[in-house]
């Protein structure tokens, strides 16, 4: 079984790439397994993200949501326990015959688990790393934390009907941040000798397909065309949603970047 792991920041447009992936018929993928849990009602949500997460894994974590605070607590700093976390989790992977497993991390995560990674690179995995034109990211985290709205499922009607300011000397400061930030995931990527692929959110928008095939093809799998995701970055028309657009757009002209 081949194992990977999508790395990441926020705001990347990770959750519909890995709920596409996990509609495939050789991959079965999950969400952020080293999420911090907090148990309350918001949990149940996002641990039952990913539908298709690993049936018995699932039901596990909600049977034991009373003592999910707990552990994720203790895998902060255990490296025993992120061994046996992601034994359970790979036996029940294994047991459905799948041909690849995959879940996302975010950056931080190797911060905030120093065993991970080493762990990670022992068992054989491979990375997709994932990024996104950055001007966009920034914005779209801008908003999000605005509206208290982070992602879109497509049972949902939402509506992008509110506009906003941004601050320009804020978003400039955000897009230098990401830069960093991406430059420093690649060069931890490089120094944990993981073999890694980067793939853009733009192109899962504009060419899945395709994007999928250079996946699949990483994976050493039979290439599929893209299930369509059940969930969706939420802005479309950056002209109608930020109020200072011509100022956002200058301001990315003038770091070089683009908002294409």
């Amino acid at each position: 079984m081949k194992k990977f792991f999508m790395m990441t920041r926020g705001r990347t447009g990770s959750i519909a790439v890995i709920d596409s992936l996990n509609k495939t018929r050789s991959i079965t993928t999950a969400q952020e397994l080293f999420i911090k849990y907090k148990v309350n009602k918001k949990s149940s949500h996002a641990i039952k993200q990913s539908e298709r997460i690993i049936s018995r894994y699932d039901i596990w974590r909600q049977q034991n949501a009373g003592l999910l605070s707990i552990i994720s607590e203790k895998l902060l700093r255990s490296d025993a326990l992120i061994i046996q976390y992601l034994d359970e989790v790979e036996s029940s992977v294994k047991k459905s015959g799948v041909d690849a497993f995959g879940f996302k991390v975010i950056s931080h995560h190797f911060k905030q688990r120093p065993g991970l990674k080493e762990n990670l690179v022992k068992r054989g995995y491979s990375v997709v790393y994932l990024t996104r034109n950055i001007p966009r990211q920034v914005i779209s985290g801008i908003v999000a934390k605005k509206r208290g709205k982070y992602n879109a499922h497509e049972k949902e009607n939402y509506q992008n009907d509110s506009s906003f300011l941004i601050d320009i000397d804020n978003f400039r400061s955000l897009i230098e941040l990401e830069q960093k930030s991406q430059q420093e995931d690649l060069t931890l990527l490089q120094a944990m000798g993981i073999d890694y692929t980067v793939i853009r959110y733009e192109d899962f928008v504009s060419n899945p397909d395709q994007l999928f095939s250079d996946i699949m093809s990483f994976l050493n799998l039979p290439s599929e065309k893209a299930p369509k995701s059940s969930y969706s970055i939420m802005i479309e028309n950056l002209n109608n949603t930020i109020e200072n657009y011509e100022q956002v757009r200058e301001c990315t002209k003038q770091l070089g970047m683009s908002l294409d």
